[in-house]
């Protein structure tokens, strides 16, 4: 448990980006629940960050609406940036499937609120199970 902050070529590790703080320590929650390693950001800028400090990420969770100015969608374009084969599922309780058809990135997931921890392992199991290498 105590080296799992030093390991991140297990690639086990999944990126929250969540401006809900109840609903990051939720997913967090159950990401460890699962087995996988969780770091939560709240904030577009915090994720840059992140992203930029060069870790590899097993999946990235990210809310479609992250407050006013940069969006979801545009966190996970940089991130692709960074990591092109990054998988994403966006999570949203006010956009719709059609929004994330449009400005989605490719070969990620929608899921929207309210969900079960149950409906969003199976996605990410999916995700890093199609990209495991």
């Amino acid at each position: 448990m105590s080296d799992a902050s030093r390991a991140p070529e297990r690639r086990t590790v999944v990126l929250v980006v969540e401006d809900e703080p109840a609903i990051c320590d939720l997913l967090v929650e159950a990401l460890e629940e699962h087995g996988f390693a969780a770091r939560c950001v709240q904030k577009d800028q915090q994720a840059f960050e992140v992203l930029r400090s060069g870790g590899a990420f097993a999946c990235m969770i990210v809310d479609v609406n992250l407050g006013a100015g940069t969006t979801g969608y545009d966190v996970a374009r940089f991130a692709r940036t960074i990591q092109p084969g990054l998988p994403v599922i966006y999570v949203s309780g006010q956009s719709s499937e059609e929004s994330f058809r449009q400005n989605g990135v490719t070969g990620s997931l929608f899921v929207p609120k309210p969900f079960t921890a149950d409906d969003l392992m199976e996605r990410v199991q999916m995700l890093v199970g199609d990209n495991d290498d």
